[in-house]
């Protein structure tokens, strides 16, 4: 059940990419990617292709054929000429390759191998299932609602991890978070090894800095602290959002904290531990 607005791959508003419909791409038809004697079957997925067609990028949920036939989330880069844009988008992930084995909490490449015109790479998808699917659409029940509300402690310290970086996840949304009793994981870094661009991540869940592309730690906060809205209230936040305490007042105590984190000046946010120990301790 897929109740989140967002439809199409991370980096598609960062680029300005088109998505192909999956009648017309390149892996609908035979639904596997071969890289270095290694066999992928392709399930859900989302394709890209650049504006002058000079490369693609696939990301897919897939079962990698050996290693025991391991569920993976897989990235892949095929370039089908030297197009200015494909090196730096080769580049960049090779950068988001490297994040997720330098950032405790991110999952593990399990395989990686580069071509002359392709880059793959394959990380371990981490345990449990998106909340999209473990709980339904917003608003949540109370029980489950304090089980994520915990959750989001360990994200944090992920995100706290990427923050070291210099980088920001910038592309949170329920789909990416993966939740297993009360424990939670990221199950991508995001638009972290991607050049901010104005109009970037999902409407839902924007910051506002990010219709101008000034982004930062910051940017995760309030992308966190409207995800928490959502689910507590059933409403995405918008631009101007009504209290927590008119829309479920059993939650009103969160209306502090989520106002602060929500605020349109980046500068005025709490920190992201402060963020995930507030909700905790309203849980």
């Amino acid at each position: 059940m897929v109740w989140s607005p967002w439809v199409a791959m991370e980096g598609r508003e960062a680029y300005g990419d088109r998505v192909l419909s999956t009648g017309v791409d390149m892996y609908s038809r035979r639904r596997e990617v071969r890289a270095g004697g290694e066999i992928f079957s392709v399930r859900a997925f989302d394709e890209v292709v650049a504006l002058d067609e000079g490369y693609r990028v696939l990301r897919a949920d897939a079962r990698q054929g050996s290693g025991r036939g391991r569920e993976v989330r897989l990235v892949r880069l095929d370039v089908f000429r030297g197009a200015p844009g494909a090196d730096q988008r080769r580049a960049e992930l090779k950068v988001e390759a490297r994040l997720h084995g330098e950032v405790a909490g991110l999952p593990r490449v399990v395989f990686r191998f580069e071509e002359r015109d392709a880059f793959t790479f394959a990380t371990a998808v981490p345990p449990g299932v998106a909340l999209t699917e473990l709980y339904g659409r917003p608003p949540l029940p109370g029980r489950a609602l304090a089980a994520v509300l915990r959750g989001f402690a360990l994200v944090g310290r992920t995100l706290e991890g990427l923050h070291r970086t210099g980088r920001a996840h910038r592309a949170l949304r329920p789909e990416v978070l993966f939740a297993s009793r009360d424990r939670m994981w990221l199950r991508d870094a995001g638009l972290a090894a991607a050049p901010p661009e104005a109009g970037e991540g999902v409407d839902a869940y924007r910051a506002p800095e990010q219709r101008r592309a000034v982004v930062g730690p910051a940017t995760d906060v309030h992308q966190l602290a409207a995800i928490a809205y959502h689910l507590v209230t059933g409403e995405a936040p918008g631009a101007d959002p009504l209290p927590v305490a008119l829309l479920r007042p059993e939650w009103g105590r969160l209306d502090e904290m989520l106002a602060g984190a929500l605020h349109p000046d980046p500068r005025r946010r709490p920190a992201l531990g402060d963020l995930t120990a507030a909700l905790a301790r309203a849980a």
